[in-house]
């Protein structure tokens, strides 16, 4: 007897679904197993090995770990800032993974017939992250976990081996590269700076043998005081010139009212006036018709000796006043000519001298950081360390044939039950109108056709 039409599906009907299949269910288990034997027991085991490496830079390079690659402190003293620093875990992984570091591998070993993509899918790099997550990302401690994978574990345990060294070796030799960059820069640098100021201070020492600054200084000051003394010495005889000028005056006028000689008389003799009365006494006889002598006049005389020396001197005065005007301008033009050299050559000088302390300066900088580049590339260490060698495994880590065969019937059974149920749920097309999943499922127990639909029960 039929039961009661039902469209939705319940427990009670899916395992009724499942009891009635159940057969058809193992025995495609057990055909997907069947198939999978010799599969399972053909297949080539897999062996893994490892290795494990620790990015610890030497101390005096690096006292802050780098934890992740979005922050990174690098100690900022001594030679270690000239160092490359560490780079970040995430940019280990991807170098290690690189076709550079690979094909170098394969070249070692040798891997023949082993392309990079194929070696890449063996090979894994592992980080380990730290608990804590920071505010720009992951965190993760300096450790590097190289896993491979391989046919042999003694080809597994080489491949790890040889793969860490290669690593070691590219990452040291990126370091090497960059440090003997940064060192030939600096040295490059630093024979430039040094041929600059050897140059500056050549051009400094020819300008002072050329040019005797402090001997210009002691001219121009020597030429000052000259100067100024002939200025007073030129006053002092204007001065002079002036008093003798007013002496000339005033013994000119002086000698003009003194006459150059004195003029005497002296009385007639008695004969004089006998011969006067002879002649009948017409002439009076006077004193001034006696004997007329002339005498210098002493003061005429000096007044006119004075008046010459005082001429002499005042010629002179003119004569030493004319000097003095002479002399002040051949002065002045020297004192001219002076200090436009030494403001000129003293501005040559003081460029000289800034240049060469401003190459100075530089070059002390340059040679500071040059030298740390030389302790650096002499003090240059690796940041990778191999804690050890790689270990062959014992057992392989690919699964075992009966895991690979039961696997394989378990994917059977549920590829197959859900083939049935696909294949059930596509026949509803067919099904009248009305009919339910469960009477799809289950026609026989509903008793189900594809030409009359029964009623639906109605609850």
């Amino acid at each position: 007897m039929p039961l009661p039409m039902d469209d939705s599906l319940s427990l009670p009907v899916a395992l009724m679904w499942i009891r009635l299949n159940a057969v058809r269910i193992f025995l495609g288990g057990v055909v997907f197993a069947l198939l999978a034997a010799p599969i399972a027991f053909f297949m080539p085991k897999s062996y893994r090995s490892e290795v494990t490496l620790f990015v610890s830079p030497p101390v005096f390079k690096d006292d802050s770990p780098v934890t992740s690659g979005r922050t990174s402190t690098v100690k900022q003293d001594s030679i270690a800032e000239l160092m490359p620093p560490a780079l970040p875990m995430e940019a280990y992984k991807v170098v290690a993974l690189s076709a550079p570091v690979l094909k170098e591998v394969i070249v070692r070993i040798p891997l023949h017939n082993t392309r990079i993509q194929s070696l890449r899918n063996l090979l894994q790099v592992e980080l380990i992250r730290l608990d804590t997550r920071g505010t720009q990302g992951p965190t993760y401690t300096q450790t590097l976990v190289f896993r491979t994978s391989a046919a042999s574990a003694d080809l597994a345990a080489k491949i790890a081996e040889t793969w860490s060294e290669v690593f070691k070796e590219q990452v040291d030799s990126v370091a090497t590269e960059r440090m003997r960059r940064t060192s030939s820069l600096l040295e490059a640098l630093h024979n430039a700076t040094r041929a600059a100021l050897e140059q500056a201070n050549s051009a400094l020492a020819d300008h002072q043998k050329a040019w005797n600054l402090e001997l210009i200084k002691a001219q121009l000051d020597a030429r000052q005081k000259q100067m100024t003394e002939f200025e007073a010495l030129l006053k002092q005889t204007e001065v002079d010139l002036a008093s003798g000028e007013r002496k000339q005056e005033a013994l000119r006028a002086e000698r003009a009212k003194e006459s150059p000689k004195d003029v005497y008389f002296r009385a007639p003799s008695d004969d004089a006036y006998w011969i006067a009365g002879a002649q009948g006494g017409a002439v009076k006889m006077t004193p001034d018709k006696g004997l007329r002598t002339e005498e210098a006049n002493k003061t005429y005389l000096a007044i006119r000796t004075e008046e010459v020396r005082v001429n002499q001197e005042t010629e002179g005065l003119k004569a030493t006043k004319d000097m003095l005007l002479l002399k002040l301008d051949d002065l002045r033009k020297e004192i001219d000519a002076l200090t436009v050299t030494l403001a000129e050559k003293t501005l040559e000088r003081d460029k000289f001298i800034l240049e060469s302390d401003s190459l100075k300066t530089s070059y002390a900088l340059v040679r500071t950081e040059y030298e740390k580049s030389r302790m650096a590339e002499q003090a240059q260490a690796s940041d990778i360390v191999i804690a050890g060698k790689a270990i062959a495994p014992y057992a392989p880590s690919s699964a075992s044939p009966a895991k690979i065969i039961l696997l394989a019937g378990l994917i059977g059974m549920c590829a197959t039950g859900g083939f049935l149920l696909l294949k059930a749920v596509s026949e509803m097309a067919l099904l009248p109108e009305g009919v339910g999943l469960a009477a799809a499922l289950l026609p026989h127990v509903y008793g189900a056709d594809r030409d009359k639909a029964p009623p639906r029960r109605e609850e």
